[in-house]
């Protein structure tokens, strides 16, 4: 077993979720002790590390997320060919490799200043994620020539990301017995018109930068709060709402409230921009060439999208496998850890 894959184990081995990132942060916090060459420093939960700052050399900058869903804890485990575990691909993969890099970071003989960012929350809502207080305090972070998110990618570069919106929709009726409905008004009932709508809805395909992304919308979660001989009197459900880069938040706003129509109430409780897809960054064409990589869609959202609104250009390359991403049973390919490591030492340190 690498150190690197070590390294994981250990990683997975230290339960995180949203919120409770406290020992991981501080594992990682006392791994990179010994790196003499790294200026540290601590936010909250979140660690920024930055190598000494050489002038002429661009900058390249690795993010990372602390966190893992909420889920039952799971002993990791590996075989031949994979490592399992709680955010095994989403994203502690990526982790690892950050730190693997940041222990072996030689400044003298790198292509490329480098800083390294582990935030918490990411998880969560996206008012509460952790790297937004550090952008806004850590200037030096928007100094930034191509930043890279090691969300999992399966080693592709995956450029843009789609927008998110959760809106709770919340239709009102009227609380009767089960046994005379004519005393009231099924609130449940009211929903169908929408959710027929929502069920014949298909892909909607958008060329952005010569990427293909899709416009999805969906209902991912219902409820009603009565008993179940009684009519419900209101009925909510949470409609996730992803959209293609180079639309507001505004405007994907309207295209859903015209879509519900009146029918119901509308709070919208999470609201996450696009990116934009950066198609001329000499470092992101570098990596791109010298690995005979291509840019593909991010068909979800990855926090480059906050990172564009402090005008930092970045992609998404990591070494988990999206389809892993949430998942029960949740691995990561060890080759695929391996060659992440290789491809970013070998953009770091050229021939």
């Amino acid at each position: 077993m690498t150190p690197l894959e070590q390294e994981l184990l250990t990683l997975l081995s230290m339960h995180s979720p949203t919120g409770k990132e406290a020992v991981i942060s501080a594992h990682i916090e006392q791994t990179l002790a010994g790196a003499t060459s790294l200026d540290s420093i601590r936010q909250g939960q979140s660690l920024i590390y930055c190598g000494p700052i050489k002038k002429g050399k661009p900058t390249l900058a690795l993010y990372g997320h602390l966190d893992s869903i909420e889920a039952p804890v799971v002993e990791p485990t590996f075989d031949e060919s994979k490592i399992y575990g709680l955010g095994a691909s989403d994203m502690k993969g990526g982790l690892a490799i950050m730190i693997q890099l940041l222990k072996d970071f030689d400044p003298h003989n790198a292509a490329y200043n480098l800083q390294c960012v582990f935030y918490d929350k990411e998880e969560g809502a996206y008012e509460q994620n952790g790297l937004g207080p550090v952008l806004e305090q850590q200037a030096c972070l928007r100094q930034a020539d191509l930043a890279l998110a090691l969300e999992p990618t399966d080693n592709q570069v995956q450029a843009g990301c789609v927008g998110g919106l959760h809106a709770q929709v919340r239709f009102l009726g009227r609380a009767a017995h089960s046994a005379r409905p004519w005393q009231g008004e099924n609130a449940l009932h009211k929903a169908w018109p929408l959710l027929k709508r929502l069920s014949e809805l298909k892909p909607v395909p958008h060329q952005v930068g010569g990427l293909e992304f899709f416009e999805v919308l969906n209902a991912t979660q219902a409820k009603t709060s009565n008993s179940r001989n009684t009519l419900p009197g209101s009925f909510e459900l949470n409609l996730n709402y992803r959209f293609a880069p180079g639309k507001s938040l505004d405007q994907a706003k309207e295209e859903l409230l015209r879509l519900i129509g009146e029918v119901a109430e509308v709070e919208f409780i999470d609201e996450c921009p696009a990116a934009p897809v950066i198609a001329h960054n000499p470092m992101l064409n570098q990596l791109c060439e010298n690995n005979h990589l291509t840019l593909k869609a991010k068909q979800a959202w990855t926090d480059i999208a906050r990172l564009a609104l402090y005008g930092i250009e970045a992609a998404n390359f990591g070494p988990g496998q999206p389809a892993q991403a949430h998942q029960q049973g949740e691995w990561i390919q060890r080759q695929s850890l391996a060659e992440n490591l290789t491809i970013l030492n070998r953009f770091l340190y050229p021939l």
